[in-house]
């Protein structure tokens, strides 16, 4: 076991954001890891929830005020809610996390509010996926 997968992944996860360290963010996520987005029907496996996670990344952290303002964890479950502006349209969001003994997420999802808010990411997040360098 690697030291990486001794460290809380919360941890780890914020410092992927803070970085841009996609690396670091594909580590995080087991194998078996499913993704679930406020705008897409179908939860994603590793592979695509890791493209859902940059394209959000990328929508969210081009927002200058992202912030996480509460963070609830247990054992192996975390909860972070999150506000910033996007094209002038407020965003209110958690994101709920489940991981394993090894460190490594199995599970997010996404909860947005308001309506609104919702729109605003699905286009920010559609720009992002239709751009072929997030693909690579």
């Amino acid at each position: 076991m690697n030291t990486q997968e001794l460290i809380d992944p919360v941890i780890n996860w914020h410092k992927s954001l803070e970085d841009s360290d996609y690396n670091l963010l594909y580590e995080l996520l087991d194998e078996e890891f499913t993704f679930f987005s406020p705008v897409v029907h179908r939860p994603k496996d590793k592979h695509m929830g890791f493209i859902y996670l940059i394209a959000a990344s990328k929508a969210f952290l081009n927002a200058e005020d992202f912030r996480y303002v509460r963070e609830i964890k247990s054992n192996h479950n975390a909860m972070l809610e999150f506000n910033c502006e996007i094209d002038g349209i407020q965003v209110n969001g958690i994101d709920t996390f489940k991981w394993n003994d090894e460190m490594k997420f199995t599970e997010m999802k996404v909860y947005l509010r308001p309506q609104k808010s919702l729109q605003v990411i699905q286009q920010e997040m559609e720009k992002h996926l239709t751009n072929p360098q997030i693909w690579r």
